[in-house]
């Protein structure tokens, strides 16, 4: 049965629609309103985080609806997904059983439907590994290149993340020569990789005066300090001190990097300014590393291994507010209502999300656990099967790897663990499972060519 191309990617973008659909409104985060902001409010927005997806999404919503943005961004995701599955050689029939299965049992629709950065964190990785690969038409090419601009752009994890998914591919084209990795392909993730950045610098400065990528990351580090203790430790050493107002507060500073970051009673919001600390802080971090680096590394690579497997589907869905519906009804349904309108506020206290917890629905409870035991299950069927290493889902499989380590090495020396940070890449890996069952089922199968030249076989000696 020959089904049209445009049809088949429509129909795998309303798949990964569900969620949103089910809910009965866009999936939001209390940060959604944030890049709503950069669009509708500009100068409510806080410039802790890269105004790019604010930017991206603006003309979408344009202060009255959400669900523009979250087609955008189905369809995206559905596009990727399908250049890549006929890139391996699986047809239209093949790859829409293989997206009504991702849509059913991974992270993949949750993360569609949800307005937040989070969203373009897989579509990245597949539009690199697609420019690598190779075998568009220029349109194509073009559209995934600027798709992994405007994703690397996002989020400040998304650039180690991508530099690590470069260094992978570098690697294999050094080990394999016959890998189907192009040098051009490879260039133009380099040059989306200084773009992107760059992009948030130039808005930053036209903006606030400051070319920088985001505003707070001296506090977020902070706070990371104190959430090790590590801060804690130096102040007790070095206090008091002249011009480091935490000497006050060494001995009330509990070991909780959120607390430090969110508490209404925590140093950072003392005058209801998130950014008196920064200059404070931007001094003190790098004392603080020096002194106790060991146990910074040690602590931060413990995270990272710990945010790799801490990976379950939906856990933010939850606004963060469920438990307090005064707090939902007096400061996060109003946000929505004072950006989009009040129809749009009256849809949120209606939706799924606001009224009960969502993550508890069976395919968001299983997807995690899913999405971490494909990743041996894969590792298993690459050793078994030589076909497999050669498919471009192979290259697919070793970039999510190399991302995903990258990012869970980010989150562990900067942040904290969140299920949000590694389910967002790992839906990937039940993903590239899925192409090779479906290849292995299709009698037609053959990857498409890329365009970059065969170089020549190593001369016998």
């Amino acid at each position: 049965m020959r089904l049209p191309v445009p049809l088949v990617i429509a129909v795998s973008a309303v798949l990964l629609l569900w969620p949103a659909l089910w809910n009965g409104w866009p999936l939001i985060f209390s940060d959604t309103a944030d890049y709503l902001w950069v669009w509708t409010q500009p100068e409510w927005f806080r410039p802790i985080r890269p105004p790019a997806y604010g930017w991206l999404i603006g003309p979408l919503h344009q202060g009255h609806t959400l669900w523009p943005v979250v087609a955008a961004q189905a369809l995206l995701t559905a596009w990727l997904m399908w250049l890549l599955a006929r890139r391996a050689g699986l047809g239209p029939p093949g790859f829409l059983a293989v997206a009504a299965a991702v849509a059913l049992v991974t992270g993949a629709p949750w993360f569609a439907s949800w307005v937040m950065a989070d969203s373009l964190s897989a579509p990245m990785v597949l539009a690199a590994v697609l420019v690598a690969l190779g075998g568009l038409s220029r349109l194509e090419a073009c559209g995934v290149w600027l798709a992994l601009v405007a994703a690397a752009a996002v989020h400040l994890t998304h650039l180690p993340a991508l530099a690590a998914l470069i260094a992978a591919l570098v690697l294999l084209r050094l080990a394999w020569r016959g890998a189907p990795v192009r040098l051009a392909g490879l260039g133009a993730i380099l040059a989306a990789l200084v773009i992107a950045p760059a992009l948030n610098l130039a808005a930053n400065r036209i903006e606030y005066g400051e070319a920088r990528l985001a505003f707070g990351s001296s506090v977020f580090l902070g706070a990371r300090l104190v959430g090790d203790g590590l801060m804690q430790r130096w102040l007790a050493a070095h206090c008091p001190m002249p011009g480091v107002t935490l000497c006050e507060d060494r001995d009330t500073l509990v070991a909780d990097s959120d607390q430090f970051l969110w508490n209404p009673g925590s140093p950072v919001w003392r005058d209801r300014n998130f950014f008196r600390l920064e200059a404070e802080l931007a001094a003190i971090n790098p004392r603080v590393i020096a002194a106790y680096w060991p146990d910074f590394v040690a602590k931060g690579l413990a995270r990272a291994a710990q945010q790799l497997i801490t990976a379950r589907v939906g856990t933010d869905l939850s606004v963060r507010v469920n438990e307090d519906r005064a707090l939902l009804a007096r400061l996060v349904i109003p946000r929505f209502a004072e950006a989009l309108g009040p129809a749009a506020g009256e849809a949120l206290a209606r939706a799924r999300q606001t009224n009960e917890e969502i993550a508890r629905a069976w395919p968001a409870v299983i997807a995690g656990p899913l999405s971490l035991a494909a990743v041996p299950v894969l590792a298993l069927v690459f050793a078994a099967s030589p076909a497999a290493r050669r498919s471009p889902v192979a290259v697919c499989a070793l970039a999510a790897l190399a991302a995903a380590i990258a990012n869970a090495v980010a989150v562990g020396l900067g942040g904290a663990v969140h299920d949000r940070y590694a389910a967002r890449l790992m839906w990937l890996f039940p993903f590239a499972l899925a192409l090779l069952v479906a290849l292995a089922f299709s009698r037609r199968a053959q990857p498409l060519p890329g365009d970059d030249p065969r170089r020549p076989p190593t001369p016998a000696r």
